[in-house]
């Protein structure tokens, strides 16, 4: 595994001129709200490509570090946290599935779930309870599921021979795409998600899609070469599609906890589950598409 290479100094410059171009659109359009987000995009931006620059341990290390630190924000939100055990046996579930992706071991990753939901079901016999259990239990799988097992497939990408051009449009491509949604919506939307998430539009959805797959075809030779164009339209749609389901799904969780956010840690954007719910999703898709169509996996 070494450390990652070409596509970084590309891509670390254009993060660089994404943020100086995302500051002068919030200027122009006079768009206020946009300005929190911004300054944290500011400090978040040099602490992920940190992390690429260390290469696959130092992205697994992150991966490993947002992952807890998103189910310690859902686990206090959700009223788990106070399932010690239970909260254990996730957070041990995050470090196992992302050292099983480092090692590009498939099986492994791929059952951890599976033994880790097995564990989860020896909390009520170890704690000798059954008050609160279910609930707990439940949780719990939610927590294997989304912040371990889900989470750990950007660790899984970045072992792939054209991995770090993945991981980068993963992550960034996810992001952008919220931002997209954030100012096609302000700019044009009407229609609004109001069951689900009242800020946010049906137009500001569709040009956030739109945009998602031009900017994955502006990716192509850069992020994924060997992808025939239905490949880099199908990465589009992943991202365009699948980022949306993803926030959607847990701005649901949000409205059935009761809160607004999950955390206060990043201002402008909440907590840190806040800012990862597009990639819970968008993740795993992508990864398992391009292992199934493509070479180049473990």
């Amino acid at each position: 595994m070494e450390t990652f290479a070409q596509p970084l100094p590309v891509y670390t410059a254009l993060a660089a001129v994404g943020i100086v171009l995302f500051g002068a659109v919030l200027r122009v359009t006079r768009l206020t709200a946009g300005w929190a987000p911004y300054r944290t995009w500011l400090v978040m931006l040099p602490v992920v490509f940190a992390a690429l620059w260390l290469g696959v341990w130092g992205w697994a290390a992150l991966v490993t570090v947002v992952s807890v630190y998103g189910f310690k924000e859902f686990a206090r939100a959700s009223g788990l946290y106070r399932e010690r055990l239970f909260v254990l046996v996730v957070y041990a579930a995050i470090v196992a599935m992302n050292l099983a992706a480092v090692f590009g071991r498939f099986g492994l990753f791929m059952v951890a779930p599976v033994w880790a939901v097995g564990l989860l079901t020896l909390v009520p016999i170890v704690r000798n309870r059954t008050e609160g259990m279910l609930q707990g239990f439940a949780l719990s799988v939610v927590g294997v599921v989304y912040f371990a097992w889900f989470l750990a497939h950007l660790t899984y990408l970045a072992i792939w021979q054209d991995g770090l051009g993945l991981v980068i449009y993963v992550v960034l491509a996810t992001q952008l795409n919220d931002v997209l949604a954030f100012l096609t919506g302000k700019l044009l939307g009407r229609h609004h998600w109001t069951a689900l998430s009242p800020n946010k539009t049906v137009e500001g959805s569709l040009g956030a899609l739109a945009l998602s797959i031009a900017f994955a075809f502006l990716n192509w030779q850069l992020a994924f070469p060997r992808f025939p164009w239905w490949g880099v339209l199908a990465a589009g749609l992943i991202v365009g599609v699948g980022g949306q389901i993803g926030d959607l799904t847990l701005a649901n969780f949000k409205r059935n906890i009761g809160i607004k956010d999950f955390g206060d840690l990043l201002p402008g954007h909440g907590g840190i589950l806040d800012r990862l719910n597009s990639l819970t999703l968008v993740a795993p898709v992508f990864l398992h598409f391009a292992r199934f169509f493509f070479d180049g996996f473990p």
